[in-house]
């Protein structure tokens, strides 16, 4: 019988380290029914915990969306989009080489049950970084505050990503949130590999529609720096 899994690059594969960095690999095993029962026994109680952790999440996310109020807490969901390159359509073969990109950090921010707004930050600081986070939480503080300034606290979602978002910095944010902001928050996060939501459509959607016009060919149309994205 032959089955599929798989396995992290820092794992060893028949007895070798994997040549490859931070990679999920599908490796091949050959082995009786009996020994892929046996795997089963190994990752099932693995499979059981995230499974729960995932569904829990999940529903307290959901729960907490359904409540959001204008007037008592709202869900800001954050996230980042993979740094764009900025691209012309017409573009010398050197420039391949030499391509800017913009950082795109996107928030989906639920106020009630049929009411909520889509953000896009984007700069051309391109770490996804502690401190990136922090200036977006100002810019979207603002933002909201300015229309919606009966709001008592927020609430964060995002992936569990330790390095902008679920890290000791991060944390040490927010137990200042108030007095950087005005305003309490807590923050949630989501299960490991089950954060996706509203906000990977908004970058996608912000991505699509920048190709789609530098593809026109139009040289006014070009998109060269991360301000005219």
């Amino acid at each position: 019988m032959i089955w599929r899994k798989s396995v992290s690059s820092t794992e060893k594969s028949n007895g070798e380290n994997s040549n490859a960095d931070k990679k999920i690999l599908l490796q091949k095993d050959i082995g009786s029914v009996e020994d892929l029962l046996e795997e089963f026994d190994c990752q099932w109680k693995t499979y059981v915990k995230h499974s729960y952790i995932a569904s829990q999440q999940s529903n307290y996310i959901k729960m907490i969306k359904d409540q959001a109020d204008e007037h008592e807490t709202i869900v800001v969901h954050m996230d980042f989009a993979e740094n764009h390159t900025l691209l012309s359509q017409n573009e010398i073969m050197q420039a391949h080489w030499t391509n800017q990109q913009a950082t795109l950090s996107t928030a989906h921010i639920k106020i009630a049950k049929e009411k909520h707004h889509s953000l896009i930050i984007i700069s051309d600081y391109l770490a996804h970084d502690v401190e990136f986070v922090h200036t977006a939480e100002s810019i979207i503080s603002d933002y909201v505050q300015s229309i919606y300034p009966t709001v008592k606290q927020w609430n964060y979602v995002s992936d569990g990503a330790p390095q902008h978002l679920k890290n000791n910095k991060s944390i040490l944010n927010l137990t200042y949130h108030q007095v950087d902001f005005g305003i309490p928050a807590s923050w949630s996060f989501s299960a490991t590999a089950h954060g996706k939501g509203a906000v990977d459509g908004i970058g996608a959607a912000v991505k699509y529609r920048a190709t789609r016009r530098v593809l026109s060919g139009i040289t006014y149309d070009a998109i060269l720096t991360p301000e005219d994205l």
